[in-house]
């Protein structure tokens, strides 16, 4: 096999190496090599006589060489090298035995040994697939990312965003409980070699970098599993990525934790257990809708219950229950899944989101054959969810008979109960005084800030508007010719309505929240 391997070398007039020493191994270029993605693709820079090339057992993979390129930030000329040689050699720099890899035979040459504390530096560990970040490989850029994610981790992060700089750094950012906070920045022209190999983890083509990409990739760390969905897009000077963290260990919160004021947890719960309908959670992104409807399958019984899902993306696993991933690249979409949905005698399904007419049809007409559907929608409150069903294309005397409710939330951040003090709304701001006074406060809560929370506040909660829909409001909805203001002036006398406002106004008067993070959340009352 090996004078095969010479032969072909010859033949493409390319050097040939039986054997890779430590002095071929050039240092600046292993530091920053991605071990896991060498051993895939059977490849490792070396150099020759001060010329860098690319060691391959294989000349059909002279693919490589580019993407080895972009990873490394250098042109590599190729060459080849026996299968078991290089990988061999790999296994040795990820043991960090690099003494072990033989240097060029001397007289002066002493018996080389392996350092007694080589060990791997990095504490994620990962599942065994080869495209993730991995315990053993202990190169400074996998170990910056590897810190990265740890840090976000520990601090319940919800995503980190890198972002390129003209000089070639990555601004690092983590969102914390709704906010971006800066972390660190990188060293001058990194940002190649991060976002490769971020790439490398998560599936992508590290060669395509003028279109956005998407990809997935898991961590362990200790006994918990974090999911984590990475996105690229092309900007000016390099590629965004942003990586959302699910963890799907994370617990499912009871209904009575997520901060519905009594008359909104009373019309949803009765909601939820009608045995058909469609109930719609709707608010902007990221105002925790997801895990209001997780919490509601929660309260059902998925052994004697036949519960489907179909989402984008799964962000936590939860048991008994079928949750499939849309993937619009093969067709699946929400609309398709659904139809498919149907077939699997189902007695609950969770649409993750009615995002065009197709879908938001499918998913009535399932509720008016006796399935109870539960989806979402981007609307700002509830009466206007009703409106954009019927600007989708329902009719509204569908809609009448299959609707069972409407939840509209928002999040807002949580004052510190460690730190925060009390003042009179004579302290504040006038826009912030006259929000503390509509909503009836005579004092208000202040964020001061200290070492066990962000700037004043620890955790968010949700700001909640529960629309039933009753014999008054079906009547409303199906008459077809109200806006979504002389909706809300009808629902306002049933004993279940909860408007927004009057729940944001009872949190503030409890000191919950600030008369700011209303005004963040929810605009003017």
């Amino acid at each position: 096999m090996n004078k095969t391997l010479e032969k072909l070398a010859e033949e493409y007039e390319i050097p040939f190496l039986p054997q890779i020493t430590a002095d071929q191994l050039p240092k600046e270029l292993i530091a920053n090599l991605p071990l896991t993605w060498a051993k895939d693709f059977c490849v490792i820079p070396v150099s020759i006589e001060g010329d860098l090339y690319l060691a391959m057992s294989n000349i059909e993979s002279i693919s490589v060489i580019q993407q080895a390129g972009l990873l490394l930030a250098t042109e590599l000329e190729p060459a080849l090298a026996p299968k078991e040689i290089i990988l061999s050699t790999i296994e040795k720099l990820e043991l960090g035995a690099t003494a072990e890899i033989p240097h060029p035979a001397t007289k002066a040459d002493k018996p080389a040994t392996v350092p007694q504390n080589a060990a791997p530096a990095v504490s994620v560990s990962t599942s065994n697939s080869s495209n993730l970040l991995s315990d053993t490989d202990n190169q400074p850029i996998t170990q910056f990312i590897n810190n990265i994610i740890l840090e976000a981790i520990r601090r319940d992060a919800s995503d980190i965003h890198l972002e390129p700089e003209e000089n070639g750094a990555v601004r690092i950012r983590y969102r914390l409980d709704g906010k971006l906070y800066d972390y660190q920045t990188s060293q001058p022209n990194q940002v190649l070699q991060i976002v490769s190999r971020i790439k490398v983890m998560s599936s992508m083509d590290i060669t395509e970098r003028r279109l956005p990409q998407d990809g997935m990739t898991q961590v362990h760390v200790g006994n918990r599993i974090v999911d984590i969905r990475v996105s690229t897009i092309p900007v000016a000077s390099g590629e965004r990525v942003v990586l959302r963290l699910l963890n799907r260990d994370r617990s499912l919160l009871p209904l009575n934790h997520l901060g519905m004021p009594e008359n909104a947890l009373e019309g949803f719960s009765n909601a939820l257990n009608q045995p058909n309908g469609i109930i719609v959670v709707s608010g902007p992104t990221g105002s925790g809708k997801t895990t209001t409807l997780y919490s509601a399958l929660g309260t059902m019984d998925s052994v004697r219950r036949n519960i489907l899902t179909i989402e984008d993306p799964i962000e936590y696993r939860i048991p008994n229950i079928a949750q499939i991933q849309v993937k619009p690249k093969i067709g699946l979409t929400f609309a398709s899944g659904l139809r498919h949905i149907l077939r699997q005698d189902p007695d609950v399904i969770l649409v993750g989101e009615t995002r065009d007419a197709e879908t938001a049809e499918i998913a009535v007409r399932s509720s008016l054959t006796g399935h109870l559907v539960l989806t979402t929608l981007h609307t700002n409150d509830a009466p206007a969810a009703v409106m954009r069903l019927t600007d989708m294309g329902i009719e509204p005397y569908l809609l009448a008979s299959c609707l069972r409710g409407v939840l509209a939330q928002r999040l807002v951040r949580c004052v510190c109960p460690h730190c925060h003090e009390v003042a009179d709304i004579s302290t504040l701001p006038p826009h912030e005084a006259a929000i503390a006074e509509a909503a009836g406060a005579k004092t208000i809560a202040v964020a001061k800030g200290c070492p066990k929370c962000r700037e004043g506040f620890i955790g968010r909660i949700g700001i909640f508007e529960f629309m039933p829909c009753t014999p008054n409001v079906a009547a409303a909805i199906h008459s077809g010719k109200l806006s979504s203001n002389e909706l809300r002036e009808i629902v306002a006398s049933e004993p279940t309505w909860c408007a927004m406002k009057d729940d944001a106004a009872q949190k503030l008067r409890n000191h919950i929240t600030t008369p700011a993070e209303l005004i963040a959340s929810i605009g003017q009352f």
